[in-house]
């Protein structure tokens, strides 16, 4: 079974975007790379992945370099093993600078335990969006994450 994407949107401040996957793996072997440390082995779009800070502070800060020599800052809100979530936030782009005041990105994994795709996840990947984000920024996210679903589904699904 192929991965299906889909997305939805809600036009209100602060823009709200959602993007979602069915992946033919089981939840453990999607979960596994849902760690802010750990997008390098998925999402082919990120070149390197470095450890900032963990340990001492009580969030993860990653920094994300990408293929385009843009590198991303993110820090770690939320990481729930048990609801099989996490949330981070982007805290310094460069070189450029983030062109928006902030974004909180969320992933979620579902089981499926029932149906023909039994035994798969469904995975939801939302970002919350401060107002001052222009359309095509939010577009360009929207686009951003499907790469990013469509990597980690090749990553992880059954053969």
């Amino acid at each position: 079974m192929d991965s299906k994407i889909t997305s939805t949107s809600i036009a209100a401040a602060p823009p709200l975007i959602n993007e979602s996957a069915v992946i033919n793996a089981s939840l453990s072997s999607v979960w596994r790379l849902v760690k802010l440390k750990e997008f390098v082995n998925f999402y082919t779009a990120i070149s390197k992945s470095e450890l900032v800070s963990s340990a001492n502070e009580e969030k993860d800060i990653v920094r994300w370099t990408f293929q385009d020599g843009t590198v991303l800052e993110v820090k770690e809100e939320e990481y729930s093993t048990e609801k099989h979530y996490m949330s981070f936030n982007i805290i310094k782009c460069e070189p450029w600078g983030l062109p928006y005041t902030g974004v909180l990105s969320t992933i979620h994994l579902y089981p499926i335990t029932s149906g023909f795709a039994e035994g798969s996840t469904f995975i939801q990947w939302s970002g919350y969006y401060s107002a001052d984000a222009s359309a095509d920024m939010v577009q360009d996210a929207r686009a951003k994450r499907r790469e990013g679903l469509a990597d980690l589904a090749k990553a992880v699904e059954k053969k």
